[in-house]
């Protein structure tokens, strides 16, 4: 029997003291092992519950089964490293086992602060990112009592990435695959992990310390150590020192990097801008010195040099308001005045400029019914522009560009296709930023600021829709403009319009006191000129014409009606007692003066509504240059074709 002091002298042993049965249960334990292991054991409980699978506690547990001592180094449930040693109890007492526990690990400060030291001489001497980890590990190795370093860097979305370890020589390979567990765990909690690397080298613990720069992990430092020594809660805490300051490092020489990316865009965007600004300025100013020098002289100044010279101020002009609205964007400031807008009459407007424009084919498809958004006018056509400008800049002349508007899924979508030079893939990614300019679209060849695309794409977000691309290089490109279409019960409400030219006074306003009861928005014009301007500006569904307006101001109207750009055909109602000779045979008619009934009868047939004023007509529209095709609606065969 042991001395009646012998519990007072274990307290000051440093090793935990515990003993086991032969079925590897705890039938005894020292009264104060859980102050000097920090390990919480019961009496009863199995001694494999509360270590940690790994192979320090298989090898303890295949002597404690053989009966066999053994020395070793085990992981305990609360990660703490202990040396443990196995003792069978002598022959002729009870079978069982004497278990000592005994904290392990390196704890020599002058240590971690001669690595420290090292880490951070390393780490001064260059802020290349590589550069620094490397630095790192080797520092790390030749101070400290590891085996083999290594750091990994993590970025957004993506597994950790090694980017320097300390003996290429012997571990060159990238990690199993059962370190991945506990690389995340190192992540995702930004606490240290430990774990056992098997294989090559096999027995030999690792620490997992996440590197944290304001409380975001921007990788791992891996420190690996020879089979038997382990790592101690205070090594741990040392290391995660170490790693914080390797991860300043790494986050000082990202922002470096950053910074001097940002310089190099900045440096490009100065060489790309003084050219595309020298571009208009110098063709200018020639000739504004030719048109003053003819003027001094007393001769004519030639029409073609003023347009010229307007020509290249609005070229100045749009390179300034692009700068601007950038400006605005990255402040916040730039405003939308969103309003019903009908799509397609939008893009037909935009579509017929560039016609008038270039020596180029363009078509619009467009669906029968009408799509509408709330938006900016001004900005949607300014993303409009910005796409066909850009379908025309990098196609070969005479290549047709097709445009198509859809409706679908609750969304407005319009389809620029072009057959040009395409995009890389390599760049497709990164078109949408500022500045950005695709490989093979070099400003020597082709004009531009780049940031035609930035600023169309923010436009469409902040309308909420979303500008996307698909392109092949040497194929061509599409882009697509998705906006939130207006719901069905918000587009019902919407007031149909009609455009209405009479010359009577009286007449005129009988027509729009009727049809303004009705729910229908009128237009009125007292001559041709301003009809034509309040049908190009607004899209209209019917015209009401008086055919006894004076033959000047119908002409004038009738002429210049034909050009207008739209999306849809616009049907025409006649109002007179006879039919004009210039009138098709099928042209709708009502009587004027106007009677309330035929009147809203005719507008309503032509128009395709029913007495509730539900649209009953339907089918896709096509349009190729000069031409308008239409499948006649049921209720709108009536609808009238004028010859001027």
């Amino acid at each position: 029997m042991p001395p009646p002091d012998f519990q007072d002298l274990l307290a000051c042993v440093p090793q935990g003291m515990l003993r086991l049965g032969a079925d590897l249960s705890v039938t005894w334990v020292e009264p104060d092992f859980t102050a000097k292991t920090g390990l919480v054991v019961q009496v009863g409980e199995r001694v494999l519950s509360f270590l940690e699978a790994g192979w320090g506690r298989d090898a303890l547990e295949r002597a404690l089964r053989e009966g066999r001592g053994h020395s070793g180094h085990v992981i305990t449930a609360g990660l703490r490293q202990a040396r443990v040693q196995a003792r069978p109890c002598r022959t002729g007492e009870e079978p069982g086992t004497w278990l000592l526990f005994e904290p392990s690990g390196t704890d020599s400060e002058v240590t971690f602060a001669q690595a420290l030291q090292e880490i951070a001489h390393e780490v001064s001497e260059t802020l290349d990112v590589d550069s620094v980890c490397k630095a790192a590990v080797v520092a790390v190795v030749r101070c400290a009592q590891v085996r083999r370093a290594e750091v990994y860097l993590a970025e957004e979305g993506q597994p950790p990435r090694r980017v320097a370890v300390s003996d290429l020589a012997t571990g060159a390979a990238e990690p199993p695959e059962r370190h991945t567990d506990s690389f995340a765990a190192a992540l995702a909690t930004r606490q240290p992990q430990i774990g056992v690397e098997r294989g090559e080298g096999a027995g030999a613990l690792y620490a997992a310390v996440p590197l944290l720069s304001q409380k975001r992990a921007l990788g791992l430092l891996v420190l690996y150590k020879e089979p038997g020594p382990s790592f101690s809660m205070r090594e741990l805490d040392l290391w995660s020192a170490a790693a914080g300051q390797v991860a300043v490092a790494v986050q000082n020489a990202r922002l470096l990097r950053e910074a001097q990316a940002a310089l190099q865009v900045r440096e490009e965007f100065m060489s790309i801008a003084s050219h595309e600004l020298k571009t208009p300025l110098t063709p200018l100013k020639l000739t504004l010195f030719s048109m003053e020098r003819r003027l001094a002289q007393g001769q004519p100044v030639e029409l073609s040099s003023v347009i010229k010279s307007k020509r290249q101020v609005e070229r100045l002009a749009g390179l300034v308001n692009d700068l601007l609205d950038v400006s605005r964007l990255e402040l916040g400031r730039l405003t939308l005045h969103p309003a019903p807008l009908e799509v397609g009459h939008l893009v037909a407007e935009v579509v017929d400029q560039f016609r008038h424009a270039f020596e180029r084919p363009f078509s619009l498809s467009v669906p029968r019914e009408r799509v509408w958004v709330q938006g900016d006018r001004d900005r949607l056509e300014q993303v409009l522009v910005n796409l066909l400008e850009n379908a025309h800049k990098y196609s070969p002349a005479g290549e047709p560009i097709c445009v198509e508007v859809a409706s679908r899924d609750g969304q407005a979508h319009i389809h620029v296709s072009d057959r040009g030079i395409g995009v890389p893939v390599s760049d497709q990614t990164r078109l949408f930023q500022r500045f950005y300019r695709a490989a093979n679209s070099s400003h020597r060849h082709f004009g531009g600021l780049g940031l035609g695309l930035f600023i169309s794409d923010s436009i469409a977000r902040l309308h909420g829709g979303a500008l996307s691309m698909t392109s092949a290089e040497g194929e061509g490109s599409t882009f697509t403009l998705r906006l939130p279409a207006m719901a069905g019960g918000e587009v019902r409400r919407l007031p149909r319009r009609v455009l209405l030219l009479d010359e009577d006074p009286h007449q005129e306003s009988v027509a729009a006191r009727v049809l303004g009861a009705e729910g229908f928005e009128v237009l009125t014009a007292h001559d041709g000129v301003e009809a034509l301007r309040r049908a190009s500006s607004q899209p209209v569904d019917l015209v009401l014409l008086s055919s006894s307006a004076p033959p000047t101001h119908l002409g004038i109207f009738l002429a210049a009606f034909a050009e207008l750009p739209r999306a849809r055909p616009i049907p025409i109602v006649l109002a007179g007692a006879a039919r004009p000779a210039w009138a098709q045979p099928d042209c709708a008619q009502c009587a004027r003066p106007y009677d309330d009934a035929e009147l809203l009868a005719a507008v309503r047939a032509v128009m395709g509504l029913d007495e509730e004023g539900e649209d009953v007509g339907s089918g896709p529209v096509d349009e190729t240059p000069g031409v308008l095709h239409a499948p006649t609606p049921v209720a709108s065969r009536a609808s009238s074709r004028l010859v001027p």
